[in-house]
């Protein structure tokens, strides 16, 4: 009841009351994942990302299989400049469903933000090839591309994603 309610809540901004009621299911059943998952949500989308963080590791120990706990903690840890944890948690992510586009393209991300771009290329690649459609990755590649002097490559990339998004 109080996690359906939070949801409610989320859906018109009403983050703060989303949170309490999220916090009054766990309250109830301490082993209730998809509340606290929901509840690092909430705290993420308000930019309070240690309790994110904190209600996504409660998630993954309750649910070791929640693929999207570990890309939330994942973007939360690349949120908070964390590269080295946001791409542990995204190869999780891909280790649980090897076919989980975002993971892909996140991970390459953090890749080129720490600066291996080869790494972040064979990530983006990878997302390209499972969806052909999705803009961001070639944009994404096309930045990593620029960084190693792949001039055409990278235009090609760019022109791609304008045609794309």
């Amino acid at each position: 009841m109080y996690n359906n309610r939070g949801y409610e809540k989320v859906k018109t901004g009403d983050f703060r009351g989303a949170i309490n009621d999220y916090t009054k299911a766990t309250e109830l059943n301490s082993s209730f994942a998809l509340a606290y998952y929901n509840r690092g949500n909430a705290y993420g989308t308000m930019g309070d990302l240690e309790k994110a963080i904190n209600d996504y590791n409660k998630t993954v120990m309750l649910n070791p299989d929640n693929a999207d706990a570990y890309i939330n903690r994942g973007n939360t840890y690349y949120n908070r400049g964390d590269l080295e944890m946001a791409i542990k948690d995204y190869s999780k992510v891909i280790e649980l469903n090897p076919n989980y586009v975002y993971a892909y393209n996140n991970r390459g991300t953090a890749y080129d933000d720490k600066g291996d771009h080869e790494m972040a290329i064979n990530d983006f690649n990878k997302a390209i090839e499972l969806n052909p459609d999705y803009a961001i990755a070639y944009y994404n590649r096309g930045i990593a591309y620029k960084a190693i002097g792949m001039l055409n490559e990278a235009g090609q990339d760019f022109k791609m994603y304008e045609k794309l998004k």
